[in-house]
């Protein structure tokens, strides 16, 4: 696929908003603590609505397959990534293959549809 005019760009770029909408979502959820913190769990439905709108949008163009994975993709990669300075959370050399393989096959699936 090629990108002449900006309108190209516009469902990648609401398919990039979502997933990171939905990473700020999960801290949020992460940070409710089983919704007993109600802000931080509202603020996190909140959150999920828009990403789940956006993806809808960015889905008149993309295909299914290609958006879906490309938004859980980066959704998993980015949570994990920032758990790492928010939570302090280590990965063993397993764990960043497993990110990587992820990342990947986003790659793949983005390129290959």
């Amino acid at each position: 696929m090629t990108f002449q005019t900006a309108a190209d760009w516009t469902p990648f770029l609401l398919l990039a908003v979502a997933a990171l909408l939905d990473v700020g979502a999960n801290i949020l959820l992460k940070r409710s603590d089983g919704f007993r913190h109600k802000l931080p769990a509202w603020g996190g439905i909140g959150l999920i609505l828009l990403a789940f709108t956006l993806l809808s949008l960015a889905l008149k163009t993309i295909p299914l397959g290609v958006a879906y994975a490309v938004w859980g993709g980066l959704g998993i990669v980015l949570t994990a990534l920032v758990s790492l300075r928010l939570d302090s959370v280590r990965f063993t050399a397993r764990g960043w293959a497993g990110l990587t393989l992820i990342l990947g096959s986003v790659l793949l699936m983005h390129l290959g549809g």
